[in-house]
């Protein structure tokens, strides 16, 4: 993949020694694309550690663009709707009732047949922000995590509307012809000596296996 290439490459010119492609991340169990490590210069201090995430279409990078905290709380808002509706319908719709319990506000229900629409449509929302919680969040929580020092997404020209929907604390890179141009620096994020003594033995392993 041209981007990957490209994403090597750069890391290179950035003073990374160790580089290395598919590594999965310390403190998330997430893959990250690229993945560098920069020496310090000094015996005893750990140097900086990069993640670069590559993606050429908007389609993918809007997979992993959630931002954790928004759609944890439109979850739970959501939770709570679903769950009125839920003592609502059961108490009009009786014959809709398990039967577990002999409260009905315990009881649990089966609306599975039920032309309601809202009912529907909240399900469907909820199902849909709970998968996004569980795969769609992984630029948020790879820099709440701090994986890694610096994160940066590796784009085709296009993939983003706007600059502004870089993730928080992300850099970014174009592709331009046989290049990369920067767009955006990113911030220096805080990660643990634990978390990069890992991380440099995982690149250290991938580039063993010969990735």
């Amino acid at each position: 993949m041209e981007l990957k290439r490209l994403a090597f490459e750069w890391l290179g010119t950035r003073g990374c020694r160790a580089v290395a492609k598919e590594v999965r991340l310390p403190l998330s169990p997430y893959r990250v694309d690229v993945a560098g490590y920069k020496p310090a210069g000094r015996m005893g201090v750990f140097g900086d550690t990069f993640a670069l995430e590559c993606k050429q279409s908007r389609a993918d990078f809007l997979r992993d663009a959630g931002v954790e905290k928004k759609a944890v709380r439109e979850s739970e808002e959501l939770r709570g709707e679903v769950e009125e509706l839920r003592l609502l319908l059961g108490a009009h719709l009786p014959e809709c009732r398990q039967g577990v319990s002999l409260f009905r506000e315990y009881d649990e229900y089966d609306f599975g047949e039920l032309r309601h629409e809202r009912w529907r449509r909240l399900v469907a929302r909820l199902g849909l922000l709970e998968r996004k919680l569980a795969d769609g969040v992984k630029f948020s929580r790879i820099a709440r995590y701090g994986s890694a020092n610096y994160c940066y997404l590796v784009i085709e020209e296009g993939v983003l509307k706007r600059l502004d929907e870089v993730p928080l604390g992300w850099g970014c890179l174009v592709r331009e012809e046989g290049t990369l141009r920067l767009e955006r620096e990113a911030k220096r994020l805080t990660s643990g000596e634990g978390a990069k003594l890992a991380y440099l033995e995982r690149i250290a392993a991938r580039r063993k296996s010969g990735e």
